[in-house]
């Protein structure tokens, strides 16, 4: 069955987005079939950037709970 685990961080901040998401396929042995990204804005945010998402598609018997 196809799964799906959603990660969010911000757009100028990608390589601990990245991080994040590689330790979480190197902790879980998590069989990635695919990973989406979006990257949205909010109009005069005070942060000044934007929220980047990674959603990625595995393959399990059951949802990993991590």
């Amino acid at each position: 069955m196809i799964f799906v685990k959603t990660f969010k961080g911000y757009e100028d901040k990608t390589f601990e987005l990245d991080d994040t998401v590689n330790s979480w396929i190197k902790e879980t042995a998590a069989d990635v079939f695919d990973i989406k990204t979006v990257l949205s804005h909010e109009e005069g945010s005070r942060a000044g950037s934007g929220d980047l998402l990674y959603t990625v598609l595995y393959k399990a018997d059951s949802p990993i709970a991590s």
